[in-house]
């Protein structure tokens, strides 16, 4: 009975048991049978098998953007009606602090997450909002008095320091010059950041070059004499020339620096103090920064081999290699542009046929198509053989692990 009604069944009827997924590259009629033109609110799995997408429940109500959340799920953070805010695990929020309604960019490094939108820039540590980073002081005025210092030209400037033991960057050093038998008074510009706790001043040798730690004051103390050369002076200053972190459109972290991309420049951090820059070391793109993408795992970051940043601009994709900013080349892989945003990494061990282990590896959307970024430094562009995208201005992008689902979103 079975094999008579398969033998009439209508020779037109065609039965679809997997589907490859969309494709526009070609007209329509020279599809195969499972190709599909559009796919809406529907789910492909590894089969190929169709199935409709699973809806979803609304927890939090209002305009939002730049939503972050870490790797662990263990903090989150969003901007909305200019307030950088905390969303918790029970969906409800918390107001940190008022910033300007732009895009904000998120990184967390240890117990710290850094940020930053063009305008602002902050650190999010035990659930309130500092600055990254300490202003540079105003160079302090000086007069002359009695003392014991000899005959000579000194060289002096000053640094704040907060109660963590962070220092900031010192103003160009000032110099004087005074006779045998002088002394003198620094007098010091209050300081406007809260977390300023003292100012330090440095004052070298007579006719030297190297300026050494000489007091400490407690911040709104404005008037410090010195009087005496005779002590010990061992502890130079290390932060001449170094600021806080500038604003930039992206922050990233890689091999114990921070970044900071400001329009097409990329600014790193001083190695191993993320809250101090030197703005004379940047390394200039070919367009406007929109992606940056590190990828190191231990062996990586011990040997500096097959690691480094992938970098995307409005005009290519590439890679920056080298250990260091004194090294570092940027080396172009693809002649198109990343989208703005539209960055997250997945795990290695579901890629392909598996053999990229636990690596996380970034994957990001581009004017040409979903690229992903290899151990190799390799860019690799999975879609764009089959699916032509036609994308504009900023994106977002989220992988989820369970069902291993990776959505992008653009023109936000």
């Amino acid at each position: 009975m079975a094999e008579n009604q398969t033998q009439q069944r209508d020779p037109d009827v065609v039965t679809y048991s997997a589907f490859s997924g969309l494709r526009n590259d070609i007209a329509p009629e020279r599809f195969s049978p499972s190709d599909l033109t559009i796919g809406n609110n529907v789910d492909l799995d590894k089969s190929g098998y169709l199935a409709r997408r699973a809806g979803y429940t609304r927890q939090w109500s209002g305009a939002a953007h730049s939503l972050w959340s870490d790797p662990t799920g263990t903090l989150c953070f969003f901007v909305t009606n200019g307030q950088l805010t905390q969303l918790n695990a029970d969906y409800t929020t918390r107001g940190l602090a008022t910033v300007a309604n732009l895009p904000m960019s998120f990184m967390r490094v240890n117990d710290r997450v850094y940020f930053s939108n063009g305008l602002n820039t902050g650190v999010i540590e035990n659930g309130a909002v500092r600055s990254w980073g300490l202003p540079v002081p105003s160079l302090p005025n000086i007069v002359t008095t009695v003392g014991q210092m000899p005959a000579g030209t000194y060289l002096f400037t000053c640094t704040y320091m907060r109660g963590d033991g962070q220092e900031s960057g010192a103003p160009l050093a000032g110099s004087f010059t005074v006779p045998d038998g002088s002394g003198v008074i620094f007098t010091l510009t209050a300081p406007t950041d809260p977390a300023v706790a003292f100012t330090q001043i440095y004052l070298s040798t007579p006719n030297g070059e190297v300026m050494y730690w000489v007091g400490m004051l407690p911040a709104g103390t404005t008037s410090f004499t010195y009087t005496d050369s005779t002590g010990p002076m061992d502890l130079p200053l290390n932060t001449q020339f170094l600021g806080p972190a500038p604003a930039g459109q992206l922050v990233a972290y890689y091999r114990g620096m921070t970044f900071v991309a400001a329009g097409d420049t990329l600014y790193p951090s001083e190695p191993f103090a993320h809250e101090l820059f030197d703005l004379r070391k940047y390394i200039s793109l070919d367009g406007r920064i929109t992606m940056i993408a590190p990828l190191t795992d231990r062996e990586m970051y011990e040997t500096g081999k097959n690691s480094g940043l992938f970098i995307g601009t409005d005009r290519s994709c590439g890679v920056l290699v080298g250990s260091g900013p004194g090294e570092f080349q940027y080396v172009p892989k693809a002649n198109y542009g990343a989208v703005e945003g539209a960055l997250t990494f997945v795990d290695g061990s579901v890629f392909g046929d598996d053999s990229q282990g636990m690596r996380e590896l970034p994957m990001w959307l581009t004017t040409q198509g979903i690229c992903v970024g290899l151990p190799e430094m390799v860019v690799r562009n999975l879609t764009r053989t089959k699916y032509q995208f036609a994308v504009t201005g900023r994106g977002a992008a989220l992988f989820m692990p369970g069902p291993n689902r990776l959505i992008f979103s653009d023109n936000l």
